[in-house]
């Protein structure tokens, strides 16, 4: 069991292309992600970084390889759309079913995420009626859920407040040291560890 939590965990990207039209939003980009650390990606809006989330994620057709073992996957998109008409209680409950988690396991890992982001009190509020700060934290929690090998985050520290940004950050650090985790971000410096790495991306390549 030890040897398996500190095995590498790697995603490695050989001359991915995507583009959108006519419009070259990956440009041949060859990159490996490896766990142990925090793989910070920035850049302007534009300049590829979702492209290539999605890609990894296989929501997208692209063009090239992206080599992953068949490890859990946590996601959290920068726009998760949500089911207005579920409370938070009820739609990650069906999230911790779609993930397979037994309901003792999934009450553990909910009252350690709820308590994180000081949901208890909302568990029965409507997801339509959530600020979206409050939805950032709720789609935070359902890509945790059940112990990812991988974690994949865009942007996720919008509509945080401070409180929050700081717990998550700790988490995530944490998190980093056996999984391997990639953060899309505009503010890297926020993520204050020295086991980082940052990979700025210009018009769909890496400076």
């Amino acid at each position: 069991m030890d040897c398996m939590k500190s095995a590498t965990i790697n995603i490695t990207i050989s001359e991915l292309k995507k583009n959108y039209h006519q419009v070259e939003a990956l440009k041949s980009l060859n990159l490996v992600f490896t766990s142990g650390k925090l793989n910070l990606i920035t850049g302007d809006n534009g300049s590829g970084k979702t492209t290539m989330l999605k890609c990894i994620m296989n929501h997208v057709r692209y063009k090239g390889k992206i080599i992953k073992r068949n490890y859990r996957i946590g996601y959290a998109p920068e726009n998760y759309v949500m089911p207005g008409f579920m409370s938070i209680h009820e739609f990650l409950l069906a999230i911790g079913r779609i993930k397979h988690l037994y309901k003792g396991y999934l009450d553990e890992e909910l009252d350690l995420y709820l308590d994180m982001f000081e949901l208890k009190d909302k568990l029965n509020t409507p997801i339509k009626s959530l600020s979206n700060g409050m939805k950032q934290k709720v789609n935070i929690i359902q890509a945790l859920l059940n112990h990812p090998k991988i974690i994949i985050f865009d942007e996720p520290l919008i509509g945080l407040d401070f409180n929050s940004q700081k717990r998550f950050i700790k988490s995530i650090i944490d998190l980093s040291k056996d999984k391997l985790v990639i953060i899309s971000t505009h503010h890297p410096e926020k993520f204050n560890t020295k086991k980082k790495s940052i990979y700025r991306f210009n018009q769909g390549e890496i400076e």
